[in-house]
């Protein structure tokens, strides 16, 4: 059921009845079994996205528009039915659905394939810009497998699955400046590499995982996704998903993964293909004034300590700094987030935001990360590239209190992911900030948390697989923090652009982050450590004027 078409089916919203569906709706999206009426969404789990999927199916039973916001400030069933009243204070008459956004206008001749969403059609273009043959686009998933694997079943099985999801058949072509999508009939096919008997096998492993890597996509010809089958010694194998970015995120490794392994047993009775009504945003103005009101006017570029001008496309060489989070840190930035609304996502915002402000002496600090938006698209189940980018803007003031910071990120987050359906390169039109060489518009620096691939036990005759990304050797921006899950605790990648960064700068940086993620869990009551000997802020190479 779409949106509008709910808005004309609601449910009732007063009588007892109305608590309990929401208790059900709640226990949907937190994956439990049940929940009381006083259960607080973000305490039981729940986080912005899956705050989303709630709000979404909230909307679709009771046809009253549900943000992220709501479910924010109203955490348990009881405090969100009362929200749903003052928010549709006249149930009784069926809500209007909001006009779409009128799309762009279509060339009279007739073009090749079908248009392309806001988001995709962004990420084209910035391919368009820069070297779009480097590899930055690539997304990459390494898994280890559990079970007898049987190549040719899973061949079968993935051949499934690309058969299932248009995307991962589809090519992009330009006409008349525009992208536009073409679904093939080509399946692409499954590489197995047997390392089985070979004495440097993981030596040679780790050469052609790397090997695979380097090899760019080609968006015109295809096929954009690439598997490798690694049959290893001690029954051991691993599974290489490579896909280009404009047909995959991060949500669609694990959707692939999880889907593979039930397929695995049957392939012959993989679902067919689904369509997908083409989305139509709406809304939009409304997002626009959110934005201008958070972006302008826009964020001075931060004066980071680079060693190097930015002349040119910041990512096409990029080292790596690397830090374990241990697994009680990791829990206890949970909890610090779980107490604010949010998950674990927010308290690691909160320390890269106080790392750039230590480290630039600024207090306005602009961070961009991705916001997956399966929920709002109907596409919880879909591969394909769903996400889009937002700013997250935020004032750092090191006299505050980090619960302070928490709570702001939080907040900052729920707006975001509420004004998330502007595509990027619709709100640099909009709002025409500066361009500076060298640097995306608004922010400097990329946040993101990437969940752990795991697909459960496995169960007789089938597989199981667990892992998740990568690190590549290319990137897009200059300071990327990426957070990644482990099967024990989380790991820091610091990309950093190595012509604008000196490594023992980029490891300083990570050790920084360390130091602020120990700030944040620092018990208020504890004394301060005593001060550093006061001195001046590093003031930054400025290459942009």
């Amino acid at each position: 059921m779409t949106s509008d078409t709910a808005l004309r089916h609601r449910a009732p919203l007063a009588g007892p009845g109305l608590t309990q569906r929401l208790c059900e709706l709640f226990a949907t999206a937190l994956e439990l079994d049940d929940v009381t009426p006083d259960t607080d969404f973000f305490v039981a789990g729940g986080h912005s996205l899956s705050a989303l999927d709630l709000a979404v199916a909230v909307e679709g039973v009771f046809g009253v528009r549900v943000r992220v916001r709501d479910v924010f400030d109203a955490a348990t069933p009881t405090l969100l039915a009362a929200r749903l009243a003052e928010l549709a204070p006249g149930a009784g008459e069926p809500a209007e659905a909001a006009e779409p956004a009128a799309p762009r206008p279509r060339p009279a001749a007739a073009l090749p394939g079908a248009e392309v969403a806001e988001a995709t059609r962004w990420l084209w273009l910035e391919r368009q810009r820069g070297d779009g043959d480097s590899g930055a686009y690539t997304v990459p998933c390494l898994l280890e497998g559990e079970g007898a694997v049987d190549a040719g079943r899973l061949g079968a099985a993935l051949a499934g699955l690309a058969r299932r999801h248009p995307a991962l058949r589809t090519v992009f072509v330009e006409a008349q400046g525009e992208p536009r999508a073409l679904v093939t009939d080509d399946v692409p096919p499954l590489e197995v590499v047997d390392l089985r008997g070979d004495e440097t096998g993981d030596t040679r492993f780790d050469s052609l995982v790397d090997e695979r890597l380097t090899v760019p996509f080609d968006p015109s010809t295809g096929p954009l996704v690439r598997t490798t089958l690694f049959l290893r010694d001690d029954t051991r194998w691993s599974l290489l998903l490579l896909a280009d970015h404009l047909v995959c995120d991060g949500r669609s490794l694990e959707i692939l993964a999880t889907q593979l392994v039930a397929a695995y047993p049957d392939p012959a009775a993989g679902r067919p293909a689904q369509d997908r009504p083409a989305h139509r945003p709406t809304g939009q103005e409304a997002s626009l004034d959110h934005w201008r009101r958070v972006l302008l006017p826009p964020p001075a570029p931060l004066p980071l300590p680079v060693s190097g001008p930015r002349t040119r496309r910041a990512g096409s060489a990029t080292g790596m700094a690397v830090r374990e989070i241990v697994p009680d840190l990791v829990r206890r930035l949970t909890d610090l987030g779980r107490r604010h609304h949010a998950g674990a996502f927010v308290p690691l915002a909160a320390a890269v935001a106080r790392t750039l402000a230590g480290i630039t002496g600024g207090t306005d600090i602009c961070v961009g990360t991705p916001v997956d938006r399966r929920a709002r698209l109907g596409a919880n189940d879909a591969v394909g590239f769903h996400v889009a980018t937002v700013p997250l803007r935020l004032e750092v003031r090191d006299e505050a209190a980090p619960d302070d910071l928490v709570r702001q990120v939080a907040q900052r987050t729920v707006d975001a992911v509420d004004h998330s359906d502007v595509a990027f390169d619709t709100l640099v039109a909009a709002l025409a900030p500066p361009r500076s060489p060298g640097r995306p518009p608004f922010f400097d620096v990329w946040v993101a948390l990437y969940p752990r691939i795991d697909t459960g036990p496995c169960a007789p005759g089938g597989i199981a697989l667990r892992g998740g990304p990568i690190p590549q050797r290319v990137g897009m921006f200059e300071l990327s923090f990426q957070f990644v899950e482990q099967a024990d605790g989380m790991r820091l990648w610091l990309q950093y652009d190595t012509a604008r960064y000196a490594a023992d700068t980029a490891e300083r940086i990570a050790g920084r982050l360390g130091d602020e993620l120990a700030r944040l869990l620092r018990d208020p009551e504890e004394p301060r450590p005593e001060a550093a000997p006061a001195r001046r802020a590093f003031g930054g190479f400025r290459f942009d004027a």
